[in-house]
């Protein structure tokens, strides 16, 4: 048996793949074709995640081991074969390729083809360009155009004095005044 899946994103319209992987293949093997055709740049976050009907999840499959505060099944792509989690036709997945921008890909299991086997899993057919992994390109255009501070060398004769009005003690520094978050 083989699986045909379609991933289509909603973000580009035109931009779809159908993709076909044996049940015995990994979610690691899936992960890898997709990353490869998308030529998408491994973040070490990527998840895959199992829905129900409706696109509720019900279960993660992680890239990397999570650490997490409460009782979870962990799964992995790398020990998790397909046919653990997907098995008839409609079923729903998504595919998470930016968990900072909270962006992914849709994927159903549009046929179950009997009678065809094939080793992993590979690219049948695509249409149009993948969107890009991460939106930084707006922070990138606006650094490249922001002109960075620049400082004048100091003159050699100049000579530096601990009473200067701009130096400062670091004993006298409050440092209540600062506060360090967490994220």
């Amino acid at each position: 048996m083989t699986h045909r899946f379609i991933l289509f994103s909603q973000e580009v319209k035109n931009f779809v793949i159908e993709i076909k992987a044996s049940p015995q293949s990994t979610f690691r093997q899936l992960h890898d074709i997709i990353q490869q055709h998308c030529q998408y740049v491994e973040t070490g976050n990527h998840q895959f995640l199992i829905c129900d009907d409706d696109w509720h999840v019900r279960h993660k499959i992680y890239l990397r081991p999570k650490t997490t505060g409460y009782d979870e099944d962990l799964y992995l792509m790398d020990e998790t074969p397909l046919e653990d989690f997907i098995d008839s036709e409609g079923q729903h997945i998504a595919y998470v390729y930016d968990v900072e921008g909270k962006r992914n890909f849709l994927i159903e299991l549009t046929e179950n083809i009997y009678g065809q086997s094939v080793d992993g899993a590979f690219v049948s057919r695509s249409k149009g360009k993948a969107p890009e992994q991460f939106i930084i390109e707006e922070l990138d255009d606006l650094f490249a155009h922001t002109p960075s501070p620049t400082l004048s060398p100091a003159d050699e004769d100049d000579e530096t004095e601990d009473n200067d009005e701009d130096s400062y003690d670091t004993d006298e520094l409050d440092m209540e005044g600062f506060e360090v978050s967490q994220q």
